[in-house]
């Protein structure tokens, strides 16, 4: 069974949206909530006139986080779920950092 459209095992005859396994309590099944800190650095070196050299650099959740974006939600047959169920299976990204070098002619 799919703890999010459900059949009808607490036997209330009611249809998928509200027939949950029982001990399933309502909104169960959401993640926790993301947290990321992206940030960018940049410094700028003037070449004379309208030409400048940016060093930037971009790190992307840089704090590392382990943030889960989808969990298990197949509770199995019968009463008892099966291993597995409501543990994490997608998450977000881990660090990425990024480097560039632009050249610019400024008007």
């Amino acid at each position: 069974m799919n703890g999010l459209t459900g059949v009808d095992s607490n036997q209330s005859h009611a249809f998928p949206v509200s027939a949950r396994p029982l001990g399933l309590g309502r909104n169960s099944l959401n993640t926790s909530a993301v947290a990321t800190m992206d940030s960018r650095i940049l410094k700028y070196f003037p070449f004379g006139g309208v030409k400048r050299l940016d060093v930037v650099a971009e790190f992307f959740n840089l704090f590392n986080s382990a943030n889960v974006s989808q969990i298990n939600p197949v509770f199995g047959s019968g009463l008892t779920p099966i291993p597995g169920f409501r543990q994490p299976i997608a998450g977000t990204g881990a660090r990425q950092i990024q480097f560039s070098l632009d050249f610019e002619f400024l008007r």
